[in-house]
């Protein structure tokens, strides 16, 4: 399986690793409270923003090959209309 019909065939993937990251972001965000957890705190940040670009990079290219292959949203009903 190549990485175009894997991004195509598990949207979920995507949503799991963007959550994923935001959990950890907001979790870094809690441990800057205390001086004590600050380097952790940094580690979860920088860990949290490559998962939420992550999600938010494979959305997008779901998104796109979804477009181009069943067409943008609407198309459909517009060409009937039109029709």
């Amino acid at each position: 399986m190549n990485v175009k019909v894997f991004i195509r065939e598990f949207p979920a993937v995507h949503l799991a690793i963007g959550v994923i990251g935001n959990v950890i972001f907001f979790v870094g965000s809690v441990l800057f409270i205390w001086h004590a957890t600050e380097d952790v705190a940094i580690w979860l940040f920088i860990i949290g923003s490559a998962g939420m670009m992550l999600g938010a990079v494979g959305q997008a290219f779901y998104t796109y090959e979804r477009h181009r292959l069943n067409g943008a949203p609407g198309e459909a009903a517009e060409a009937r209309l039109r029709g």
